[in-house]
């Protein structure tokens, strides 16, 4: 099996709150030889905070700077309709793929999710990923739901940030239904579970350990993980903060400014 690294990148802003091109391109070629493709816009990306402005900006920086990895826009909106405006735009700049969650609010049943992956699909050509977490929409995708997107011709994989750590099965059956499952939390690397890469924050700043950790398991990988989840605060609310931090302090980025500060 192909392990795959795709990083979700935090979105480099100035005080001015401008994305910060050049600190793209530098963060960008810090990692583009040790990985497998760019995720823009996510929740490392401060997407929900975003404007369509920035949204735009850091899309398009890094296309520009990606070279033949594929880029994947992260759409993190609150509705169907905001989703599939944000899609329409992203399939006009060439990207590989779009990323998004259900549609925001612990309301949401299952059937208005499926509804919603479905009217975005049936809405664009590009192919579709799933991001399946609770912290940001409110709610979370069951299993038999995911099954039902994944029926989806264009829907290809899932960045899996579930609450319970998926079974051995589960991730085979969705990857039976053509699905490449992607680990979305850094204390599932080093597990040996049958995943087909992560996108995980860490790869930010660490890809060749989240590249180790796709092929590996054992404590030893597992608890170096865990230490430099802790370093960097990457379980703190503001983890793409810490991030910014760590990055500015190596040089990578002009300003740790964050989005929402």
């Amino acid at each position: 099996m192909t392990h795959q690294v795709l990083v979700p990148l935090v979105t480099p802003i100035s005080a001015e709150g401008d994305v910060c091109r050049a600190s793209v391109a530098r963060l960008v070629r810090s990692l583009r030889h040790g990985v497998d493709g760019f995720i823009v816009c996510l929740t490392s990306g401060e997407g929900w905070l975003l404007n369509e402005r920035q949204w735009r900006a850091m899309l398009e920086a890094t296309l520009e700077q990606a070279g033949s990895l594929p880029v994947v826009a992260g759409i993190e909106r609150a509705t169907t309709d905001a989703v599939l405006a944000y899609a329409q735009q992203a399939q006009q700049s060439g990207v590989a793929g779009i990323m998004l969650t259900s549609p925001f609010g612990s309301l949401v049943d299952q059937a208005a999710i499926l509804t919603h992956y479905r009217e975005v699909h049936d809405g664009i050509d590009l192919d579709i990923h799933i991001y399946n977490e609770s912290s940001l929409s409110g709610n979370e995708t069951s299993v038999d739901t995911l099954l039902a997107i994944a029926a989806l011709p264009r829907v290809v994989g899932i960045k899996d940030s579930a609450e319970e750590p998926r079974s051995p099965q589960q991730i085979n059956a969705l990857q039976a239904h053509g699905l490449k499952y992607y680990l979305g939390w850094e204390r599932h690397l080093g597990a040996g579970l049958p995943a087909d890469g992560c996108v995980v924050s860490l790869a930010n700043l660490e890809p060749a350990l989240c590249r180790i950790a796709m092929m590996s398991e054992g404590d030893a990988l597992r608890a170096e993980v865990a230490r430099l989840t802790g370093i960097y605060s990457l379980l703190s609310e503001d983890w793409y903060a810490h991030i910014k931090q760590e990055l500015f302090d190596r040089g990578v980025i002009a300003s740790p400014h964050a989005v929402g500060h």
